[in-house]
C-alpha cells in the first residue's frame, strides 16, 4: 500500500463510501478516460479496499451506471441553475448554453452517461435522463407559453433535447481527444437554434 493510499483510507468517511467511489470514478474518468476506470483504481483513489466496492455496487457495470446517473443529475442541476439566474424569457438561451457548456467541460462524463442510457438495461439511468430533460422542458414551455399551446411547447422541448444530443455527437467527433467542443462552437450552435425557432 502506498503512503498516498494509506492517507486516503485514514480520511474516508464510512457513511459516504458510495459518494466517494463516484467522486473517485469521476476524477479518473476526467484524467485518464474510460480506460482508467478499473474497480481497483477507483477503490485506490477513494481510499478503500477493493473488496469494499462490491458492498455498494454489484460489478463495474453497476458503478458506471451510478456514474451515468450522477452525470445526468449534474447536467440537470447546471441547466436549472442557469435558468434560475437568467431572464424570465430566456429559457432556450440559458438552458441551451448550460447544456453545451456541460458538454464542453465534461465530455467524458457526458459520453459515458449516454452510453449507459443507450445500453437500455437500467431504469434508474433512464429516469435520471428524464429528470434532466424535465428541467429544459419546464424552461422551454414557460418561454413559449404565450405563443404555443402546452402540447406544442412540449414537442419543441423534445426537438431541442434531440438537437442537443446531435450537436454533442458532432462536436465531440470534431474535437481533439479528451476535449469538448470549443467555446465558439457552443455559442454558434445556441444562437443558430435560437434564430431558427424564434426567427430573430
Amino acid at each position: 500500500m502506498t503512503p498516498a493510499t494509506a492517507e486516503r483510507r485514514r480520511n474516508y468517511h464510512v457513511g459516504n463510501v458510495r459518494g466517494q467511489l463516484l467522486a473517485a470514478a469521476r476524477d479518473i474518468l476526467h484524467e485518464s478516460g474510460r480506460s482508467g476506470l478499473s474497480l481497483r483504481a477507483i477503490a485506490d483513489r477513494a481510499g478503500v479496499a477493493p473488496g469494499t466496492v462490491y458492498y455498494h455496487y454489484a460489478d463495474k457495470a453497476a458503478l458506471l451506471s451510478g456514474l451515468a446517473i450522477d452525470g445526468f443529475r449534474q447536467l440537470g442541476d447546471a441547466m436549472r441553475e442557469a435558468y434560475d439566474a437568467g431572464p424570465a424569457d430566456g429559457g432556450l438561451r440559458t438552458t441551451g448554453m448550460a447544456y453545451l457548456n456541460f458538454l464542453r467541460e465534461k465530455p467524458e462524463l457526458y459520453e459515458l452517461a449516454y452510453e449507459a442510457l443507450d445500453a437500455g438495461r437500467r431504469e434508474d439511468v433512464t429516469a435520471a435522463e428524464a429528470e434532466a430533460f424535465a428541467v429544459l422542458r419546464q424552461a422551454i414551455m414557460a418561454e413559449f407559453a404565450a405563443v404555443h399551446p402546452p402540447e406544442v411547447a412540449h414537442k419543441i422541448a423534445e426537438a431541442i433535447w434531440a438537437w442537443g444530443r446531435g450537436i454533442a455527437v458532432v462536436a465531440l467527433s470534431r474535437g481533439a481527444p479528451g476535449h469538448g467542443p470549443k467555446d465558439e462552437a457552443v455559442e454558434s450552435a445556441v444562437r443558430g437554434l435560437e434564430a431558427l425557432i424564434l426567427r430573430r
